[in-house]
Order: C-alpha cells, then sequence, then structure tokens
C-alpha cells in the first residue's frame, strides 16, 4: 500500500481516463487517455450529454457503434474534446501504440499477456504525469478482468516518478477502474482511440471500411487534430497526440 503522505489540495487534482483499442485482433495495440482537472469533469460530461442530443441518447457510445445515421451527433461530440481550451489547464489528449508482432511476453512479461499490457499502462500514465509537473492525479481505467493489482500499479508508477527525480508527495493518489458505461470521458477516450486505431491498423485504406468510420476519424486525425500521418512521431506536448512506442 502507498497511501498519500498529505492531504491532496483539490485544486492541484487532475484525473485522467484511459482506455485501450485493439488488444488482440490487430497488429497495433493502441492505449491512450485523456486529462483534465478534476473540478471540470461534472461541467465536461454535461457538455458532453448536450452535444450527443437525441440522436446518441441513453446507451453507451463507441466507436464500434458510429454510422452513417449517428455521424453528425459523434462529430458534435468530438467537438467537445477539441473545442475545450480553458486556462490553466486544457484538456488533452495522449496516445500510445505498440507493434503486437514485437511483444515478447514469454521472455519479459513471465509468459503473461496481462503484464505486458499493463507495462503500457504504466507508461502512459508516466507520461501524464512527467507532462503535468504540478498535478496530482486520480487515474480511472476501463474495467477489464485483470489479475494484476490496481493499487500495485499505482505503487509502480509512484516509485517509478520518485525515482526519476519528481520531488512531489505520491503525484499519483488514486488508481482504480470505472465501468465506461457510467462514464462520458472514458467513452470519448473510446472514440477519439477509436479513430486513432482505424488509421494506425489500415482499417481507413481497407476495400470495404465502413464510410461513417471514414469520415469521422478523418475529422478527429486530420481536420481537428491536424495530424498528416499517423504513423509516426507526433510532437510531444499538446492537444492531441500519438505516441510511437518503439520495443526492442
Amino acid at each position: 500500500m502507498c497511501p498519500p503522505r498529505t492531504p491532496a489540495d483539490s485544486n492541484l487534482l487532475s484525473d485522467v481516463y484511459v482506455d485501450e483499442s485493439s488488444q488482440t485482433q490487430h497488429r497495433y495495440l493502441i492505449i491512450g487517455g485523456i486529462i483534465l482537472p478534476t473540478g471540470l469533469v461534472h461541467g465536461f460530461e454535461k457538455l458532453i450529454w448536450t452535444a450527443r442530443g437525441r440522436d446518441l441518447p441513453a446507451r453507451e457510445m463507441a466507436w464500434t457503434k458510429v454510422s452513417k445515421a449517428k455521424l453528425s451527433a459523434y462529430m458534435r461530440t468530438v467537438d467537445v474534446f477539441f473545442e475545450n481550451h480553458g486556462p490553466p489547464h486544457r484538456i488533452e489528449f495522449h496516445s500510445l501504440y505498440v507493434d503486437t508482432q514485437r511483444i515478447k511476453d514469454q521472455v519479459y512479461n513471465a509468459g503473461s499477456r496481462d503484464v505486458g499490457f499493463n507495462k503500457e499502462i504504466y507508461q502512459i500514465c508516466i507520461k501524464f504525469c512527467r507532462l503535468h509537473s504540478s498535478r496530482l492525479l486520480h487515474v480511472y481505467l476501463d474495467k477489464r478482468d485483470s489479475s494484476s493489482s490496481t493499487e500495485e500499479l499505482r505503487l509502480m508508477l509512484n516509485r517509478g516518478m520518485r525515482k526519476g527525480g519528481d520531488k512531489r508527495d505520491w503525484p499519483f493518489r488514486r488508481l482504480h477502474f470505472r465501468d465506461s458505461a457510467e462514464s462520458q470521458c472514458i467513452q470519448m477516450v473510446d472514440v477519439l482511440l477509436g479513430a486513432v486505431g482505424f488509421h494506425i491498423n489500415g482499417h481507413r485504406i481497407a476495400s470495404n471500411a465502413s464510410p461513417a468510420k471514414c469520415a469521422l476519424s478523418d475529422y478527429i486525425i486530420h481536420h481537428k487534430a491536424g495530424i498528416h500521418r499517423v504513423l509516426g512521431e507526433t510532437t510531444r506536448t499538446g492537444k492531441f497526440t500519438i505516441w510511437e512506442r518503439r520495443l526492442r
């Protein structure tokens, strides 16, 4: 256990919502999340609900559910993310992708895909923490079956930051699973990640590609994020980043 040593200043708290895409069926595994000040979460989710409107009612919003009939609603919804630039801590999306053909679970992860997957969760969480060096983080992972302890991962993250010279008193204050059906933020991550994975795993250029997903992925990647080439490094910082994790 690694309980916080000092009470957290609520003005320093940010929430990080993390999800994954293409974990089992495609070449590239994509993991990413959004970060925003904890005090802004309620208002942000209200804006998402308003943007969804009657076209995307109570059911869960997800990349797999993108269709021609719902395309305009999904575009309105992602606009909520891209049009939030409020100081001093804007809402950001950061992601990484890994070539699964280079993952060697038998060699490095005791034969466990779950261990290997958690290493990538670790990497994206560390990136959020380093980019926001004055914040204290509450991390929420999309709920999944796992043999690993979230408390153990939180301890590893805090130790990793301390080893790297970070002076914050336990920057990772909370790390829990959360049901995506109950979190508009995780659903937003699912849609943004879906667009990234659609390009990186080659679905965008497939002959049978969904026209609605082509339109939405182009809208997110090219029009809103301003990214011209998805395979390769984007800038390290910014509103929307994609990091190529090169495994040796």
